[in-house]
């Protein structure tokens, strides 16, 4: 709530975004207590497994390390390196990563899940492939993921310095895994991320509180695109898929003037199955099944906002609340219990 109001270049934009300023100011106690706060958070509202694109280099992926000892959540950290390039080698597009930068990146591969990089726009195409080359020639593969085209700004920004747009560039040179936003894509570029089968992850939420604009939807479904839906920034958005489904059925039957716009099946696989797809992870694709990891989340249907349903998809997400979650299990293990009925001998 601090920045609320501000452009999304003077919240986000790093090294001296509010955001940013924000980070390296505050006491190393309190932020582990916020983010901890936030995950305990996310466990009551049902999310078992989260990806957090981590700021501040390695000390970053300490202090989240720090927030989730003794808590039972599935963590994907990618980080990145403190350290950007300055305008004038943005403006060239020529250099490589500094010897520095690239060192801490391979530090980070060694402490993280992969990389997360903030923009295409504030690496030169060298850089961007010098990610890429070591996120996927490690002996363990790693994730590579980006924002690109959150906003008109930062597709203006990567026009004027390269003369190609951000999507082009993550494409071409950075080779991702998955891509966050693209609320402003072109045609060509929604043809080069179909064509390579890149995953993308829609925040139609958080890119309307920050006014930014509205993802094309039915145009990546269009195109076969996997679509997930995120939260993005926590500082903006606080985590909870029963709200971000809901937006994203109003919001988008709104704009297309058409109540069965997108169906109900596609928003909730958008909340569940289609992140794991993306993510690659085999044992969370709604499956219950033996040999499968049990993260499992129960939802009382019998409740005052829920009971009589006619149809369990439009209820929850229409209808569905933090405190319908009653129980949550991660990995087998009970997490969230708002009943009490179950007891573990450990």
């Amino acid at each position: 709530e601090l920045g609320f109001g501000k452009k999304l270049l003077d919240l986000m934009k790093p090294p001296n975004g509010l955001k940013h300023k924000f980070l390296r100011e505050t006491n190393k106690k309190i932020l582990v207590s916020a983010i901890r706060s936030t995950l305990k958070d996310m466990l009551t509202n049902g999310i078992t497994t989260f990806v957090d694109f981590r700021e501040e280099g390695i000390n970053g992926i300490k202090i989240l390390r720090k927030a989730l000892d003794g808590l039972k959540i599935n963590s994907i950290i990618l980080g990145r390196p403190k350290t950007y390039m300055d305008e004038k080698t943005l403006q060239d597009n020529l250099a490589s990563l500094p010897d520095e930068t690239l060192k801490e990146a391979l530090k980070i591969l060694d402490m993280a899940d992969g990389i997360g990089l903030s923009s295409p726009n504030e690496y030169t195409d060298k850089a961007l492939q010098q990610f890429s080359k070591i996120c996927k020639n490690r002996k363990h593969k790693k994730l590579l993921a980006t924002h690109v085209a959150e906003s008109l700004e930062t597709k203006k920004i990567s026009q004027l310095r390269t003369g190609c747009s951000e999507v082009y560039r993550a494409v071409k040179w950075l080779k991702p895994d998955f891509l966050i936003h693209l609320t402003h894509p072109s045609e060509e570029d929604l043809q080069e991320v179909s064509k390579r089968k890149i995953g993308v992850v829609v925040c139609p939420k958080a890119n309307s509180i920050m006014g930014v604009g509205f993802p094309p939807i039915k145009k990546f479904l269009k195109e076969g695109l996997v679509v997930a839906l995120g939260t993005d920034n926590v500082m903006v958005n606080q985590p909870n898929m029963f709200e971000e489904m809901r937006y994203l059925l109003m919001y988008l039957n709104v704009l297309e003037k058409n109540s069965s716009t997108i169906s109900l099946k596609e928003i909730f696989k958008m909340a569940t199955q289609n992140g794991a797809k993306i993510l690659g992870l085999d044992d969370a694709l709604g499956i219950v099944d033996e040999g499968k990891n049990a993260n499992l989340v129960f939802v009382d249907f019998t409740m005052d906002n829920l009971a009589f349903s006619h149809d369990i998809l439009a209820s929850l997400i229409l209808r569905g609340r933090t405190e319908n979650v009653k129980l949550v299990m991660v990995e087998g293990e009970i997490v969230l219990d708002r009943v009490g009925w179950f007891k573990i001998d450990r």
